[in-house]
């Protein structure tokens, strides 16, 4: 049997027509009607109603079908409101109405959000029951916002903001510090020899070194703030070709460390929604990484936001050879299918 591939993308308006039927069918289900004017107003221009006010949307596939949608519309700088969730109803069931809810978390903590408000009604149980499990409570429903057939709850969720703020060499100490923690907790149990580790660190993470790496036109270095504390940060190389890959314009994200103390926070992910936005502007043919094999956790979160593996690299550190994924989000072209699964070893500068 195949496995339910839960795959979140952001919203493209080739996906407006799927969004749209999606949820008309499942309105007239529930409330045996056609969706009011504000709702037919977001479906037949998702851009307009949503995505240019600020807001965004978000894409569920499943086994790489569009399966669900879930809309942010901003209300505000920090409240941002969870709207128009929709999961076709033969994905029902495998996890893909949480992945969505929870990407959507993620994406509005990384606009700054603090606040999340949700209306539904009192006749979905199972979505309600949802809400409550991530962490949606009850609060008082306002009058005339929504037709009392369709809405009698609201709900909102209290997030930890995370700011993102682009780095200069002054952070070099705190980044080497992070990057030593963090690639130590990754790490140390793959190493044979303690002096290769010790030796890789003292190099790679000299605040020199470091501060060297961010005055250099090529490099972005992001860090992320959780409640006013440096929790992360991601290194971007604007240009950085891969010979495996077809195009001219690459762009690899070279580093991406959180501390361990702030792994599910959603830092990981506003750090990753830096360096896309960063893409949007760059606009190269893909984005790639690399990520140690055994690393599951890290490769679950790169395939969730859209990465593919599609090669595996060596990379020698001291005495020790260590196996990498290599994994590709296609920006402009080309596509997976024209890419090498050769294996191959490259220096990491």
């Amino acid at each position: 049997m195949k496995k339910n591939e839960i795959k979140i993308l952001d919203f493209h308006p080739e996906h407006q027509l799927y969004f749209e039927r999606l949820y008309r069918g499942w309105f007239q289900k529930h409330f045996r009607t056609e969706p009011e004017p504000v709702d037919k107003f977001v479906l037949s221009d998702p851009g307009k109603a949503i995505l240019r006010r600020g807001g965004a949307l978000l894409t569920g596939f499943v086994n790489d079908e569009i399966a669900g949608v879930v809309g942010l519309k901003k209300h505000d700088d920090h409240i941002f409101e969870l709207t128009k969730m929709v999961v076709d109803e033969k994905h029902r069931g495998k996890g893909l109405g949480e992945a969505l809810t929870k990407s959507a978390i993620e994406k509005a903590r990384s606009l700054g959000a603090n606040r999340i408000v949700l209306y539904s009604h009192s006749s979905l149980g199972p979505a309600l029951q949802m809400y409550r499990k991530i962490g949606f409570k009850e609060i008082q429903l306002e009058r005339g916002l929504y037709s009392s057939f369709r809405c009698d709850i609201k709900m909102e969720l209290l997030i930890d903001s995370i700011n993102v703020i682009r780095a200069d060499a002054q952070l070099a100490p705190v980044i080497a510090t992070i990057g030593k923690r963090s690639f130590t907790d990754t790490f140390k149990a793959f190493f044979n020899r303690p002096e290769d580790l010790d030796q890789y660190l003292e190099y790679t993470y000299s605040i020199e070194k470091i501060a060297g790496s961010i005055n250099k036109l090529n490099n972005i270095f992001y860090i992320a703030m959780h409640k006013n504390v440096i929790a992360g940060f991601i290194k971007i190389k604007k240009q950085s070709l891969n010979k495996q890959i077809i195009g001219d314009r690459q762009m690899e994200l070279q580093k991406i460390y959180v501390l361990k103390e702030y792994h599910g926070t959603g830092v990981a992910a506003s750090l990753l929604q830096a360096a896309l936005e960063l893409g949007k502007e760059i606009q190269p043919d893909c984005i790639w990484l690399d990520v140690i094999v055994q690393n599951n956790r890290a490769i679950r979160f790169y395939e969730r936001n859209g990465f593919k593996k599609f090669a595996k690299h060596y990379f020698k550190i001291g005495s020790q050879a260590f196996t990498y994924e290599i994994m590709v989000m296609p920006v402009a072209a080309p596509s997976l299918e024209h890419l090498s699964s050769t294996m191959f070893s490259y220096g990491n500068d």
